[in-house]
């Protein structure tokens, strides 16, 4: 595949950090936009951009983003325990608001596609099936929305658009879900509910940013709007236990439901004057129920793929989970 120019925005943030890398070592030229201050490194070329209000259509005329390939749009604000009127703003602006901008400056800019980072945080989970890129949404939260928002834009863009719906990133550098299970399960502070069979659909980071990019330069994909995750969606349990043999750490007990979830009710006060108290009844949920997708159409885009299992996409990042 030939050379391209390639924009990414949220190029200092985790998974964009990743993405740039990805694109660059494969050869491409990147011009990565995000906040100041920025060490995007030798990989790429940084544009300050701030997507939060209109100077970013400056950018149209810059000989680095004009008739870019594609952009990758993997700047958002990420989900937040308690979504404040301050929080709930600032998903608007940047996720939904914020992309908008991105769309026009590839108008502007003649940049004919875009890749944009989804969520599957507005698939409704209610009835614990497997959840396809057509079932049922939901908007749970100011977040979802916020995200779903955005993606509807893109869809509705005219432009060449591709739209993946990330499951639970982990990897190096994560400061997310597994980042706090992992330190939990080190300090012997994590239990799994009950049996620990809700299941979880995940992707290693690396990964992700080798299928985003692979989006952005492909001229023909049999689909456009994805769900990507790894095939194998674990277990809670499994997904403790490859921690445990990965990294070293205790195997995490099992407690049973009824006992968790009246801890969790105690929980619940406790965090009404303590914000952050890690037993809720809102966590016990979240660790129950399964949050699993369909990736028929993901194995359609590459279908000759080998998917890793779980545990060995963990086991590069074990070195990095066990310092957290």
């Amino acid at each position: 595949m030939m050379s391209a120019r390639m924009l990414v925005t949220g190029a200092k943030g985790w998974i964009g950090r990743h993405v740039a890398f990805e694109a660059g070592k494969a050869g491409h030229s990147v011009t990565a936009l995000d906040m100041p201050p920025a060490a995007a490194g030798a990989w790429a070329d940084y544009r300050v951009a701030d997507i939060q209000n209109d100077s970013v259509l400056a950018l149209a005329g810059d000989v680095a983003v004009r008739g870019a390939r594609a952009i990758i749009h993997c700047a958002g604000y990420a989900h937040r325990p308690r979504e404040t009127p301050e929080e709930v703003a600032r998903f608007d602006a940047i996720n939904r608001q914020g992309t908008a901008r991105v769309l026009e400056l590839a108008r502007r800019a003649g940049i004919p596609r875009v890749v944009y980072l989804s969520s599957i945080a507005f698939y409704d989970w209610s009835s614990g099936a497997e959840m396809g890129e057509e079932d049922a949404l939901a908007t749970p939260t100011a977040y979802a929305k916020s995200k779903l928002d955005g993606e509807m834009l893109c869809r509705e863009s005219g432009l060449d658009w591709r739209v993946a719906r990330l499951g639970t990133v982990f990897g190096a550098g994560d400061r997310a879900n597994f980042s706090k299970l992992a330190g939990a399960m080190a300090k012997r502070r994590f239990v799994v509910p009950g049996a620990g069979t809700a299941r979880k659909s995940v992707l290693p980071v690396t990964l992700a940013a080798e299928l985003l990019v692979d989006l952005a330069l492909r001229d023909d994909v049999p689909e456009r709007l994805v769900n990507l995750a790894l095939p194998e969606a674990p277990t809670l349990g499994e997904i403790c236990g490859a921690f445990s043999q990965a990294c070293g750490f205790p195997a995490a007990p099992r407690v049973p439901l009824p006992i968790l979830r009246a801890a969790a009710f105690a929980g619940d006060m406790i965090d009404r004057v303590k914000p952050g108290f890690p037993l809720t009844s809102v966590n016990v949920r979240k660790l129950t129920q399964s949050t699993v997708v369909k990736t028929e159409r993901m194995q359609r885009v590459w279908p000759n793929r080998q998917w890793p299992t779980f545990a060995e996409a963990l086991a590069p990042a074990a070195e990095y989970y066990r310092s957290l």
